[in-house]
């Protein structure tokens, strides 16, 4: 009997509850932000705010973490596209640096072969012959070309033309360029400051040698002394190279052995590992001598 009536006790506070609950939801909806729940809803906010933050700033790097562990892959390969980028972009700057050197290199020569008296031929470079025992170019432009045997072969700016050599072979289309550090190769030449002149002899791979200088000759302290051609006509034989094309600049200098002269060292004008382009002089007819 007892627990019949407990049991009819129990569904009537569940049933109050109820209607106490749907009474105050029915309130509180009416009301709006003015409603109780509205109140104990922003007390509530105020109260779990704090704690939000903290579990937030505790959770959010784990979840960067494993976010960016997903994106791990993708990542990779935008660093690998952008380094590919980054290499071609410097391919074409220094393509283009290279060209716009070149580029320089043509208008140079351009300027020296309007300044030269006679006329030059211009060529490329398509071949070369450095070795200890063969130091040669070989050009593009032959006797088709008006290119002879023993013509002033130059490189360089109509303010600074520089010997390269003579030519030693020709063909229709081609031509062969004995070098001026060729051991078989001689050019008179002067030294600019004093004016004394001797016989240039190429030496391989080695400092050019200026002969027949006198003892005693003066060079400038502390500055450089460059070594030009020179010209002549004696009896009927004139020099080969026109004057003032630059031969090199004097590295060193000592006295020879008999101390009857000066032996001069002079490191070539020209690079010939990186020539390219050059003019081939038109000489002029007669005889001609180093």
């Amino acid at each position: 009997m007892s627990s019949r009536s407990g049991s009819r006790s129990a569904r009537l506070l569940v049933v109050g509850l109820v209607a106490a609950s749907l009474a105050i939801i029915t309130l509180d909806y009416r009301q709006g932000d003015a409603g109780p729940l509205a109140g104990m809803g922003r007390a509530a906010q105020t109260f779990m705010a704090p704690m939000q933050q903290a579990v937030t700033t505790v959770t959010r790097p784990v979840g960067d973490f494993f976010s960016g562990l997903a994106h791990l892959p993708s990542m990779a390969r935008e660093n690998q596209d952008l380094k590919e980028q980054v290499a071609t972009l410097q391919t074409q700057v220094s393509g283009d640096v290279q060209r716009q050197a070149e580029l320089q290199r043509l208008y140079d020569l351009l300027g020296l072969q309007t300044s030269l008296d006679p006329s030059a031929v211009p060529a490329v470079v398509i071949a070369n012959g450095l070795s200890n025992f063969d130091y040669s170019i070989t050009i593009d432009k032959g006797s088709n070309d008006g290119v002879k045997v023993g013509q002033p072969v130059v490189t360089g700016s109509a303010e600074s033309p520089r010997l390269v050599g003579q030519v030693v072979s020709v063909t229709p289309i081609s031509s062969d360029v004995q070098l001026l550090i060729d051991r078989n190769f001689n050019v008179a030449g002067g030294l600019a400051t004093s004016g004394e002149t001797g016989l240039v002899t190429g030496q391989g791979d080695q400092d050019l040698s200026m002969s027949d200088i006198p003892p005693g000759t003066k060079f400038p302290e502390g500055l450089p002394e460059y070594v030009f051609t020179i010209t002549y006509d004696v009896g009927g034989q004139h020099g080969r190279y026109p004057p003032n094309i630059l031969i090199g600049e004097v590295s060193s200098v000592h006295e020879g052995s008999n101390s009857l002269d000066t032996d001069v060292s002079i490191r070539p004008a020209v690079d010939f590992s990186a020539l390219e382009f050059v003019l081939v002089l038109q000489s002029p007819t007669g005889e001609t001598s180093p």
